[in-house]
């Protein structure tokens, strides 16, 4: 029983630290929105989407975004999923910076 309180303590105190350096990934200016995906693919030297913020009140509609480097395989399928699916995505982006921000996170978001 003492062992098993060690490793979920150990456990615990490592998701806490894993948060706290995670918490940093959100830049200043960046938010999360709840958007619609209206296009998504590869160009010639990045990937890029099209979103609507679905908040009642828009922070952007039809902006395009793009997908950082090391991440774009990935959020391009979240994004097609998106699509195919009829559902939205969460992000993580600054829509003021530049006229093309790089999304930092994407989520697929159940339900709709």
């Amino acid at each position: 029983m003492k062992n098993f309180l060690k490793v979920s303590l150990r456990k615990l105190l490592l998701v806490g630290l894993l948060l706290l350096l995670l918490q940093g990934q959100v830049l200043a200016g960046a938010e999360w929105f709840t958007c619609k995906v209206e296009v998504a693919g590869p160009a010639e030297n990045y990937s890029f989407v099209t979103l609507t913020d679905q908040a009642e009140t828009p922070a952007f509609v039809s902006k395009w975004f793009i997908l950082p480097p090391d991440k774009s395989r990935e959020m391009l399928a979240v994004a097609l999923m998106a699509i195919s699916a009829g559902k939205r995505v969460v992000v993580v982006v600054d829509p003021e910076d530049g006229s093309y921000p790089e999304i930092s996170s994407m989520f697929l978001q159940s339900g709709q």
